[in-house]
């Protein structure tokens, strides 16, 4: 007892935050698969009490794990119920702007814990489903959410980071805000089917993935982390426009390299995942929708001859602050809209958009000079944020 007084007074702040730590993270891990299971957790570079303070952000609060909604009070009393049914099918999570099963939309903005409004909202939903799809739904996996194909749930895709509009833009290369797109493509888009959240994966999962793109991606092959795991088929200077009628350098899995076309190695080979990233070159060619529906094409390829793959659209990376500041084209502002416009073509279940702008640009959506040369590549040192974004960033099916 004296040794604890005299380390309680040597010691009284660590203290303080040793026995404060301590209850959050036995909260925050035993709370992972109720209140905090929409969050990810990277136990080797993070504390559990982590979620805990990122449930407090979103107004998730730690006892909301100890209410204990009335369908599962239902269940224990042994009440066959088609409420308590649904809702074990379902879980305790419901998720913001998702329109769920045959009937009620889940509260936009929300993330709802055991017991709160919008988890009673998804009850009355399934009660209304047919029994086939309650089935379904029991299956899911973790990451998993049933969903309407009209909104998809925060979680599924990166949202489009914005950037500071210097004033500099040419207006030719940009199409009014009011532009209304085609998102509803034959053969693209799973009219029914499961959304699956952004999670963490390592970089063998890249081993049946192909990334098609311009010089960046040409960078990402030579100096990113991944090259031994995925292929990939790019050239410099090429966009949109261009990409499907040249050879572009397809470097394999074992290092092999040599020239191909797109539909060729699409063709040719079969790939669990197809990342694309195209957009640089093309900033001084035609408006946004002129992009947009030419990015629409390449999609409707990738899916004809790759029906099984998961496709992910990759966000145009910003440029720096000299070059958003006083070029016309090659500006944040151009590529804001035309990310917005191409993450529109994701669909949250085979389709996904993912931006990778948060890991190499400031509060203002610029480039950090540092980490590029020219304003519009990365420097060699710096694409391993490229390769973090990939891998915090990915769809994992259980299938």
């Amino acid at each position: 007892m004296r040794f604890i007084k005299l380390l309680w007074k040597r010691f009284t702040l660590l203290c303080i935050l040793a026995l404060t730590a301590l209850p959050l993270m036995i909260i925050g891990w035993s709370g992972r698969k109720t209140i905090y299971s929409e969050y990810v957790l990277d136990p080797l570079r993070q504390p559990g009490l982590t979620l805990v303070f990122e449930g407090l952000h979103d107004g998730v609060y730690p006892w909301q794990g100890l209410l204990k909604p009335k369908s599962d009070a239902a269940e224990d009393a042994g009440e066959e119920t088609t409420d308590a049914a649904d809702t074990s099918a379902v879980g305790d999570t419901a998720v913001a702007g998702s329109t769920a099963g045959a009937g009620s939309t889940a509260v936009a903005g929300s993330t709802a814990g055991a017991g709160s409004t919008a988890a009673v909202e998804e009850t009355i939903v399934y009660t209304e489903a047919e029994d086939s799809e309650v089935e379904e739904m029991k299956e899911l996996p973790e990451n998993a959410i049933a969903g309407s194909v009209d909104a998809i749930p925060e979680g599924v895709c990166n949202p489009v980071m914005q950037a500071a509009d210097y004033d500099v833009v040419n207006v030719a290369f940009l199409s009014p805000d009011d532009t209304e797109y085609n998102t509803d493509t034959e053969g693209i888009f799973a009219k029914n089917g499961i959304y699956y959240k952004l999670g963490l994966v390592d970089a063998t999962y890249f081993s049946d993935a192909l990334f098609i793109g311009d010089s960046r991606t040409v960078g990402l092959c030579e100096y990113g982390s991944l090259k031994g795991n995925a292929a990939f088929l790019a050239k410099e200077s090429v966009n949109v426009y261009n990409v499907l009628d040249q050879e572009l350098r397809y470097t394999d899995h074992d290092g092999e390299t040599w020239d191909a076309y797109v539909e060729e190695i699409l063709s040719e080979n079969k790939y669990g995942k197809v990342y694309v990233a195209l957009g640089v070159n093309e900033l001084g060619i035609g408006t946004t929708y002129m992009y947009y529906e030419k990015y629409r094409e390449i999609l409707s390829m990738i899916r004809e001859y790759q029906p099984d793959a998961l496709i992910y659209i990759q966000g145009i990376m910003h440029v720096s602050y000299d070059k958003s500041s006083t070029d016309s084209c090659r500006n944040n502002t151009v590529i804001a809209q035309r990310n917005m416009a191409i993450s529109t073509l994701a669909n949250g279940r085979d389709i996904f958009y993912i931006d990778m702008n948060p890991y190499v640009c400031d509060e203002d959506g610029d480039l950090y000079e540092d980490m590029s040369g020219d304003g519009i590549h990365l420097k060699a040192s710096a694409y391993e944020y490229w390769d973090r974004s990939l891998m915090e960033n990915a769809i994992v099916t259980g299938e």
